[in-house]
């Protein structure tokens, strides 16, 4: 895997409570002009997402009522999941007697509907995380919220899904008749691809260097590439029960959670003891592109104890879960965290035993400093975080090729 050419380092650092986001700039091929049916209303009016950042603002007690399921008419209802779906409307909108339209409205209505996928997306987060809010301990430190690009695969054929759709849709997981899991992998070729677009968009954001033209402010990438080794373990049923009633609630009662032990594979130090559990998924499949992704909500918790309460991990006919090494280059832009890794077992015998994987991470600070707004009727960008979050899933899952 290639690193950037240049010496920027990762900064892990940042704080978000003052921090003033930047607007989010589109990847285009910058000699294609853009539509005007692509033009966005803020281009026009400014206020349109401004107006469903508002419409999302509500009291913790209401809040509470909701999770409780007694405030059926408020505007963050409870949904059959128990998740809290934010209202879908927006404020209300002036008309624009600018431009080439004449006098204009967004639509019949004057509200500006949310885009549908998005907003899926964040009711499932918060849905997830709101509750959380008032629970004790250090549970909110370890949410992680990661999308991973790979495949929708059909159980019965072992292929990719194909469904009779033109656009990105989110799968129906409480359908009984839905028999997919996903892959999260690519092709050597769709990782050096990957690989080489990550390090143009560090290059592109960097301050232009003395006596070079001026050009648009941007939020700058940093990087750090890192050689990792993973071993993993089970815990032993003392281990287990030692862990915090909180996190025990989480876990799969049917499969026996991991401590996966982290070291760096140039002197061997250890860098992180594990466990992690994954809470719940959203799949969205995207025909126009070599990928589908996935949303993830997870925990993940430093262990504390010793080797003593761990067992070796098997699988198959009692034979040891193999180590593997990681090579990772590690994006950060703002919120965001983009990880390119090379995985392989530590024992590897051909090409072909080799995975590639990207996943991109949001703060889960800063995720949670926005729904802590949102709870409490303040101001907040929880729309454009996760706004950003999914277009920087789509911009790398719509840049690769198919092989």
């Amino acid at each position: 895997m290639t690193q950037p050419s240049n010496s920027v380092q990762n900064n892990t650092d940042s704080q978000y409570a003052n921090t003033k986001a930047k607007p989010w700039k589109r990847f285009r091929d910058p000699k294609t002009p853009i539509p005007i049916f692509a033009h966005s209303f803020d281009r026009y009016n400014g206020s349109s997402r401004n107006g469903r950042r508002q419409a999302m603002s509500k009291s913790p007690l209401a809040m509470k009522q909701e999770i409780q399921g007694s405030a059926p008419n408020s505007s963050l209802q409870q949904q059959s999941n128990g998740h809290i779906a934010p209202n879908m409307d927006a404020v209300q909108s002036a008309p624009d007697s600018t431009g080439n339209l004449g006098p204009w409205e967004p639509t019949i209505t004057g509200v500006i509907p949310a885009e549908e996928l998005t907003r899926e997306i964040m009711d499932y987060i918060i849905g997830i995380i709101a509750p959380m809010q008032t629970m004790q301990g250090p549970i909110l430190d370890m949410i992680e919220i990661e999308a991973k690009i790979g495949h929708i695969v059909d159980k019965d054929t072992d292929d990719r899904i194909r469904l009779p759709t033109r656009t990105e849709v989110m799968i129906d997981h409480t359908n009984p008749n839905t028999r997919t899991t996903f892959r999260s992998s690519m092709t050597e070729s769709q990782h050096q691809q990957l690989n080489k677009f990550l390090n143009r968009c560090l290059a592109e954001s960097q301050p232009p260097p003395p006596g070079a033209p001026s050009r648009e402010s941007r939020v700058p990438l940093t990087y750090v590439h890192t050689r990792l080794k993973d071993s993993f373990y089970d815990l032993t049923q003392d281990a287990l029960n030692a862990l915090p009633p909180t996190m025990l609630g989480y876990f799969n009662l049917r499969k026996r959670p991991k401590v996966r032990i982290t070291t760096d594979q140039k002197d061997g130090s250890q860098l992180a003891k594990i466990i992690k559990v994954r809470i719940a998924d959203r799949e969205i499949y995207s025909p126009k592109t070599a990928f589908d992704w996935r949303v993830s909500v997870n925990l993940e918790m430093n262990y504390e104890g010793d080797m003593r309460g761990l067992v070796e991990t098997t699988e198959g006919k009692d034979r040891r879960k193999p180590d593997r090494n990681k090579d990772r280059v590690s994006y950060k832009h703002g919120p965001y965290q983009i990880d390119l890794t090379q995985v392989k077992p530590t024992e590897v015998t051909h090409q072909s035993e080799k995975e590639h994987e990207l996943e991109v991470e949001v703060s889960s600070a800063a995720i949670r400093q926005q729904i802590d707004l949102v709870l409490h009727n303040q101001p907040n960008r929880y729309e454009d975080l996760v706004q950003g979050f999914v277009d920087n899933v789509r911009t790398l899952a719509r840049f690769c090729k198919d092989r």
